[in-house]
C-alpha cells in the first residue's frame, strides 16, 4: 500500500489484497479493498481506507492507542494514566464517560481471519460541555484517543456533532508481547454509519494479521 498519501493528495486503491509495509501501523497486515477506495494517510500512526460514497467517511487502522481527557482544559493532549490501554480499559472508559452517547452496547465479535474484538458504537452526549471553539460543533465535541506518533505533534483523535464511530478493540501477540489493535468506522451521522458498514464489510471480513501474530 502507498505511503506517499495525504488528505491533500490521496491515493486511489486498485481493487485487490494489500499488505502494509514498513512504516505503517503494523506491517504485514493484510485487507482486501474493494474498487474505488482511496487512502489519505498510512503512517505508523494510522491507515485510513475512504470508500467512494458515502461522503465524509473512513476506516482506520490504529496501534496502541492511550486515552485522553475528552473535554474542558487539557482536553486531547492530556493522557488518562488511570486508564489502561487495553480492551477492556478503554471499554469501560468509553462507556462510563459522560461526554459520550452510547450507540451500541459492547460485544464480542470475530473479524476477519480469527481475529478477537470487542465492538461497540458511540456518539456526542448532548451534555457534554467541550470548551474550546476551534472545534466546530463545540460545545457537542469529545476526544478519546492519541499514541505516541500523534503526541509528537500535540495530535489527538475526537469526534463531535452527529459524529458516530464504530469502534473494534482487540489484544494481539506480537514476539510476545500484547498490544491493542484497533479498527474504526467514522461517519458524519447514524445513517452514513450504516452505510459505511455496509460498504466496509468486504474489508473487514479480509483483515488477516501478520504472519507470527496471534490474536486472543
Amino acid at each position: 500500500m502507498p505511503s506517499d498519501c495525504s488528505a491533500g493528495i490521496p491515493c486511489r486503491l486498485t481493487a485487490g489484497t494489500y499488505q502494509l509495509g514498513q512504516g505503517s501501523v503494523l506491517p504485514g497486515l493484510e485487507v482486501t479493498v474493494p474498487p474505488g477506495w482511496t487512502t489519505n494517510e498510512v503512517t505508523p500512526g494510522e491507515v485510513n481506507l475512504v470508500p467512494p460514497t458515502p461522503q465524509n467517511v473512513e476506516l482506520d487502522f490504529w496501534l496502541d492507542l492511550v486515552a485522553v481527557k475528552s473535554s474542558g482544559a487539557g482536553h486531547g493532549t492530556t493522557i488518562l494514566k488511570n486508564v489502561a490501554g487495553t480492551p477492556d480499559a478503554l471499554t469501560r472508559w468509553l462507556t462510563r464517560n459522560p461526554d459520550f452517547l452510547i450507540v451500541s452496547k459492547p460485544r464480542s465479535v470475530v473479524i476477519g481471519h480469527g481475529i478477537a474484538m470487542t465492538s461497540l458504537t458511540i456518539g456526542i452526549s448532548r451534555s457534554v460541555n467541550y470548551g474550546d471553539p476551534r472545534c466546530p460543533d463545540n460545545p457537542r465535541c469529545a476526544d478519546l484517543f492519541t499514541n505516541s506518533y500523534w503526541a509528537a505533534d500535540q495530535g489527538f483523535y475526537g469526534i463531535g456533532g452527529d459524529d458516530e464511530i464504530r469502534l473494534y478493540l482487540g489484544t494481539i501477540h506480537i514476539s510476545g508481547k500484547h498490544h491493542t489493535f484497533l479498527i474504526a468506522l467514522h461517519a458524519d451521522n447514524h445513517f452514513d454509519l450504516l452505510s459505511l458498514d455496509k460498504v466496509a464489510a468486504t474489508i473487514l471480513s479480509s483483515v488477516r494479521l501478520p504472519a507470527g501474530t496471534t490474536s486472543s
